[in-house]
């Protein structure tokens, strides 16, 4: 129902009474909205906080756990090692004994063939290089070795020393090349023939023995050699007494086993019982400051939504009432001042006209 206004000053006063009350409210509605988001983004940090210290504390605690376990476990595996270092001491000391023991025999034999052949030689005034494998590989020629060495040798001599002779020489010429090899076959050839005519051919019968003791010497050491590998294949280990390394490495490893165990244990306890109640505990000390920034939350949110309602309703109310009459333009303190003066000074005899002299003043 529209409203008869005798009075324009008064409704002016009335309506600016009316929005100093509204403005008020919605300065109020808005001092609890932004409170509402303080204290929900001060319950969710503290909330945040609480989590934090949960997660952190729970965290450090398993991680004692773990370490402390973990320094035990690895104190165990260092005992396991030394000890499976000893033991394999123990069995190499064994082996190496057995070798010794199984190839005494053989090992003694070739000791007193050599002792034969160099006391032989030494009492028949033979040189001491004839009792060597290069001297038997030339005047001697026996197996694949040997062949192989007098085939190098022969190649060095014949081939390798002439040629380099020659390429040594500053000015060649192809007849000093031949001149050469004459001379290193002369030289060589001489050189063996002689040897050999003053040791195989003088003491032919000697240097037989002594070849086939060499031989001999060379198919103890096969032996030898069999022996040895034999010795290191077997995997019979009962003979080297290691029985107390075996218990004492037996007692690790199961000690091993059973911390394995109990951190295992240790930590699944952790997880369904201690987690929880640290937890609970944590959660307990801050419990207090929570609700009461809960409680504090509650009742700002009740009063921002009883203030929103109740603004609502003041803010429809105030528009039907001046609303139509006055206007959103010219709805602020100032504007109701400026128009009271326009009608107060007599200058206009209604509100439309005073909003029109307004408007064409400014």
């Amino acid at each position: 129902m529209a409203r008869e206004i005798r009075d324009n000053v008064g409704f002016l006063k009335e309506a600016k009474g009316a929005l100093a009350e509204l403005e008020a409210e919605r300065a109020k509605s808005l001092r609890l909205q932004s409170e509402e988001k303080r204290l929900t983004r001060t319950l969710a940090s503290e909330k945040k906080a609480v989590e934090d210290e949960i997660a952190s504390t729970v965290r450090k605690r398993k991680d004692e756990i773990t370490m402390s376990y973990d320094r035990e476990i690895s104190k165990a595996q260092d005992k396991l090692k030394k000890a499976r270092m000893r033991r394999e001491k123990a069995k190499n000391q064994g082996v190496k004994d057995r070798i010794n023991n199984e190839t005494a025999q053989l090992r003694e034999e070739n000791r007193q063939l050599k002792l034969q052949n160099s006391t032989t030689f030494r009492q028949n005034g033979i040189p001491g290089f004839c009792n060597t494998k290069f001297y038997y590989a030339l005047y001697f020629t026996k197996g694949i070795k040997e062949i192989l060495i007098f085939l190098l040798t022969f190649l060095l001599g014949f081939l390798v020393l002439p040629c380099g002779i020659y390429l040594l020489i500053p000015k060649r010429a192809p007849w000093l090349l031949i001149v050469i090899y004459v001379a290193v076959i002369l030289v060589l050839c001489g050189l063996y023939i002689i040897i050999n005519n003053r040791t195989k051919v003088s003491h032919l019968e000697i240097m037989r023995d002594a070849r086939k003791n060499r031989d001999m010497i060379e198919a103890n050491k096969r032996k030898i050699r069999v022996i040895i590998k034999a010795i290191e294949k077997d995997k019979n280990e009962s003979i080297y007494n290691l029985g107390k390394y075996d218990k004492e490495i037996s007692k690790i490893e199961t000690e091993l086993s059973e911390l394995a165990k109990r951190k295992q244990e240790a930590l699944g306890v952790f997880e369904n019982q201690t987690r929880a109640t640290l937890e609970q505990e944590i959660f307990e000390n801050n419990r207090v400051k929570l609700e009461t920034l809960a409680g504090q939350l509650k009742q700002v949110t009740a009063a921002n939504r009883e203030m929103g309602s109740s603004l609502q309703k003041k803010t429809i109310a105030f528009t039907d009432a001046y609303g139509p009459y006055i206007g959103q333009e010219f709805m602020n303190q100032d504007r109701l001042d400026k128009l009271i003066d326009i009608l107060n000074q007599g200058m206009a005899s209604s509100l439309t006209e005073a909003q029109q002299i307004y408007k064409n003043v400014k």
